[in-house]
């Protein structure tokens, strides 16, 4: 639309009111126009990043959880489900014996999620705990000037670890961040 259509279709008042040809509201109406938009797109950007950051956290703590609970068996079970349905159009939950089987395979799997939960939540903290004896033995040395391979003992207090040497015992700690020599008994002559 040209200007001379534009003047004939709006008087000059209702054009300059329209347009915001006067310089003062011109400039007010930016800076109104500006600020809003800049106040807007703050706070969708800030809104959106805060959604993000909780959707990452819900996704963490969800892997996790899938991870510590063994959920991801029964989960590949209904992805295997899935892949009935849509491919062959196999009914999963329904009384046919087709469909039983699926439950009854659905009911396994998560038979086997109770076990891995029961196996990292109980199991495996009570074996830490009161497990003795050695832990591990690294054999002969491997060379005239490699050192010595200690035998490596659970102590029956929690948290002592003893490293045997043919000379020697190290006592150490374990702390969150690895084990911390305590002290070191020398062993008395077999004279």
């Amino acid at each position: 639309m040209r200007r001379d259509d534009v003047s004939k279709a709006f008087t000059k008042k209702q054009f300059r009111t329209f347009f915001r040809f006067d310089s003062v509201r011109a400039v007010c109406y930016a800076q109104k126009v500006k600020l809003t938009g800049c106040l807007f797109g703050g706070v969708l950007s800030t809104a959106v990043g805060i959604i993000l950051k909780a959707l990452i956290i819900a996704v963490k703590y969800a892997a996790k959880a899938v991870r510590t609970f063994g959920l991801y068996i029964p989960m590949a079970y209904l992805f295997y489900g899935a892949v009935l349905y849509f491919a062959f159009g196999f009914t999963l939950f329904e009384t046919s014996v087709n469909g039983r089987l699926y439950i009854f395979g659905f009911a396994l799997s998560l038979g086997c999620s109770v076990a891995v939960t029961v196996r990292r939540l109980i199991v495996k903290p009570l074996g830490d705990y009161f497990r003795g004896g050695v832990i591990e033995y690294t054999g002969k040395r491997r060379g005239k000037r490699a050192p010595e391979a200690p035998k490596i003992y659970r102590g029956r207090e929690r948290g002592i670890i003893i490293y045997e040497y043919a000379d020697r015992y190290d006592l150490y700690e374990e702390c969150a961040g690895g084990l911390r020599l305590v002290r070191t008994e020398r062993k008395k002559d077999k004279r």
